[in-house]
């Protein structure tokens, strides 16, 4: 029955694929970006695509429960009199270990099973070189690994173009990786309201806007002359890298998993963010920032009057580039939010009291803030409708104990001579602004 939902699922997820990639094309092919009518319908088969893919994720663990509820099962003692005596009474744990009953172990945590599965291959790897010819599957078994890994495993090992369900697995960790990812990362909290691309796409566009114009009788009439531009989509990628010693992977502490999956998290998500929010120009190595071509305040001080006047001059200019407030969403650090949300007036009450900390989400005049360190020294205004996002949702991982590593502050580390392992996780996620104008911010690095 469940086998039978999981390739329903699988066929109802590729027709409602086909039918966005045919949506895409449409405008694509007519030079156009996609119009309100195209927009509706794209975002009503990405719901259903999301709906789908939640039912399959659910099917898929129903499937494997009974799997491995199947393989773990053991016969009721009692074939003898001694082993109904003692299924009777009950034995004590050491016992029902000694006789092979075995206790269905717990999924580790969201995230975990992907690192897991990220370590095994890395020391198998690291194994093999040593001349030691064991795989990533006695690797997991041996270190007692979420069962989910073990599975993944196991039916690689005899995966042929009939049986995905490894790979489906395998997909499953890595969208818990990826889940994780972006509730960390400035892109992907504002990825809701940005407008879904293709990769290496170009999508012509409206620089300004046409002219238009009351005209009196016999009075010459005004030129209509906007002007284009083109937005290209490439195809970025992103790597965070994280190194280990070779003593430190072998170890099967459930505490150096959580390290490993941070570790990985906070490398993609700082690199997502620091290129977000800087002003460098797309390259074919990666996307450009927000604050390329945005206009710049130049901040007047941290008072709360100095704030105030600073913030009108940002939404003003903002305004004047005909760019709405309606989703738009600020960005900023959190030790500047927090800074702001102490302000208190002379009776003590808060200038900005939805900034205070501990009050849930934060907004500053009705605009929603978002917090990251990695916004440095600014407040950003970003308004992520004038941005398109282009991202496949995977993850890929690489491992080396070969490489030369740059760890910044040019320090060069060799991983063969210190005997460690690089592992890699590799997204495959850009941005490219819909106008030269998607932002405005002050910048406070030069205020003391």
């Amino acid at each position: 029955m469940w086998e039978k939902q999981r390739a329903q699922l699988l066929a109802t997820i590729q027709s409602k694929k086909g039918q966005l990639k045919t949506l895409m094309t449409k405008s694509a092919e007519e030079g156009r970006t996609t119009d309100d009518t195209e927009d509706a319908a794209i975002k009503t088969v990405e719901d259903d695509l999301a709906k789908l893919t939640e039912n399959l994720l659910r099917v898929e663990g129903i499937i494997a429960d009974i799997a491995t509820a199947a393989s773990s099962a053991t016969p009721a003692a009692g074939g003898n009199p001694d082993e109904a005596g003692a299924s009777a009474d009950g034995e004590p744990e050491p016992e029902k270990a000694a006789k092979g009953i075995t206790v269905k172990p717990n999924q580790a945590k969201k995230g975990i099973g992907f690192a897991q599965l990220a370590k095994a291959k890395a020391l198998a790897v690291l194994q093999q070189k040593n001349g030691n010819y064991i795989t990533p599957l006695d690797v997991a078994k041996s270190q007692g690994m979420d069962p989910r890994v073990i599975q993944a495993l196991e039916k690689a090992v005899v995966l042929d173009t009939s049986n995905s369900s490894a790979l489906i697995v395998e997909n499953q960790l890595a969208g818990e990786f990826v889940e994780l990812l972006r509730a960390e990362t400035i892109v992907d909290k504002l990825a809701s309201f940005m407008r879904a691309a293709p990769f290496n796409a170009t999508i012509p566009g409206m620089a300004t806007g046409a002219i238009a114009a009351w005209v009196g009788e016999g009075a010459a009439k005004p030129a209509t002359n906007p002007t284009f531009n083109t937005v290209e989509i490439k195809h970025h990628k992103l790597a965070g890298i994280v190194v280990r010693t070779d003593d430190l992977l072998k170890l099967s502490s459930p505490s150096t998993d959580q390290m490993l999956l941070n570790d990985l998290v906070e490398a993609s998500a700082t690199l997502i963010d620091t290129t977000f929010m800087d002003d460098a120009a797309q390259t074919a190595a990666r996307p450009a920032g927000v604050l390329n071509g945005a206009i710049k305040i130049v901040a007047t001080g941290i008072t709360a009057a100095a704030y105030d006047a600073d913030i009108a001059a940002l939404t003003d200019n903002f305004i004047s580039k005909n760019l709405s407030l309606t989703d738009a969403h600020y960005v900023m650090s959190a030790t500047r939010a927090s800074a702001m949300g102490r302000l208190r007036d002379a009776l003590g009450g808060r200038y900005y009291p939805d900034m205070a900390n501990g009050s849930g989400a934060k907004s500053l005049d009705g605009i929603p803030v978002i917090e990251s360190e990695n916004a440095g020294e600014i407040i950003a205004l970003v308004k992520p409708s004038e941005l398109y996002l282009a991202d496949d949702g995977d993850v890929e991982v690489a491992f080396s104990d070969q490489a030369t590593i740059d760890m910044g502050a040019t320090t060069l580390v060799n991983l063969w001579q210190q005997n460690m392992t690089a592992i890699r996780a590799e997204r495959h996620i850009t941005w490219a602004p819909r106008r030269t104008t998607a932002a405005a911010y002050i910048d406070y690095s030069l205020i003391p």
